[in-house]
């Protein structure tokens, strides 16, 4: 074993007042539920030095783990190194003895980039979902779909500044949002789209786009293909999409929507009350990647970077 994931004596010291802080319980029951394993040989496929040789990687389970504390905590990079400096309880989580330095921001800043270009945030996502389902966690019941506007903190670009930056781009400023209109309000940047679990709130599906594409582009992105009902609001209602759940024998539960001189029936407004109920799950997820999770904003400044914000929320 890498001496470096081993107790120090330093650590052994400071293991023996028995105090326990909040923080240390709830970070142990995270790092006991989570087979971190798989994790690692995600993160690994990246560890690995230049063509020209230089400086290792740090180990991986120190970055993986650095990153789980920095969304949880929703630290940015200086603050994630100091917080691994001053706090015993972090360090302990992240497997950092007492007596190795703690990697620069850089460093969890550079890996957290080489996740996000080679496609490797939506894997640890996957095995994580993996898990949860493995330990019956998800009920499959049925999905809720949704989407939510992540606005740019960027303001919104006009064409000749988009033609300007095209010629001379500029990594300050973010040229992948767009627009979009909803209750005649405008707005720039992203959405978020989510499929989450009926009954468990669990988000089983995701995918990030720009703001203008709509909704219901996302909605077979969002599938996990074992449903056996299907809630979305009234973005999502197709014709054919709810011939081919009924053909599954999927409840198709997605809210009805009028149109010009065809008002819905008593029937129907009932059905979409009782249908709206559930698809309140999707509530829960939203406010927690947004408030909790610090996702209220797009900060970053190209869609790749922002998805993988909104992933590891």
């Amino acid at each position: 074993m890498d001496k470096r994931h081993q107790l120090s004596i330093l650590d052994q010291w400071a293991s023996q007042s028995g105090q326990v802080s909040r923080s240390t319980e709830r970070l142990a029951e995270i790092a006991e539920w989570i087979n971190w394993d798989p994790l690692y040989e995600i993160g690994r496929r990246i560890d690995k030095t230049g063509p020209q040789g230089g400086q290792p990687r740090k180990p991986v389970r120190w970055m993986i783990r650095g990153l789980f504390l920095q969304h949880l905590y929703q630290l940015s990079d200086p603050q994630l190194e100091d917080q691994l400096i001053d706090r015993l309880s972090f360090r302990r989580f992240a497997g950092l003895p007492l007596d190795q330095k703690v990697p620069d921001f850089s460093t969890f800043w550079r890996f957290r980039e080489a996740l996000a270009e080679q496609g490797l945030v939506e894997e640890l996502f996957t095995q994580i979902t993996r898990q949860l389902e493995d330990k019956g966690l998800i009920l499959k019941r049925g999905t809720v779909v949704d989407a939510t506007i992540i606005e740019s903190a960027n303001r919104p670009l006009s064409d000749e500044k988009r033609q300007e930056l095209a010629e001379d781009p500029s990594v300050q400023i973010d040229t992948d949002a767009d627009a979009t209109q909803k209750g005649g309000t405008h707005y720039f940047g992203y959405k978020g789209h989510i499929g989450v679990d009926v009954g468990s709130k669990l988000i089983r599906q995701v995918s990030f786009t720009k703001a203008s594409p709509h909704d219901s582009t996302q909605i077979e992105k969002l599938l996990s293909g074992d449903e056996r009902a299907l809630f979305g609001d009234k973005a999502y209602p197709s014709k054919d999409f709810k011939i081919q759940c009924r053909e599954e024998r999927i409840y198709y539960g997605i809210l009805e929507k009028a149109y010009r001189n065809t008002p819905l029936s008593d029937s129907q407004k009932a059905r979409n009350e009782r249908n709206r109920r559930v698809r309140r799950y999707v509530e829960h997820p939203f406010g927690a990647i947004k408030q909790r999770y610090g996702m209220g904003l797009a900060k970053a400044k190209t869609k790749l970077r922002n998805k993988a914000r909104f992933i590891m929320s």
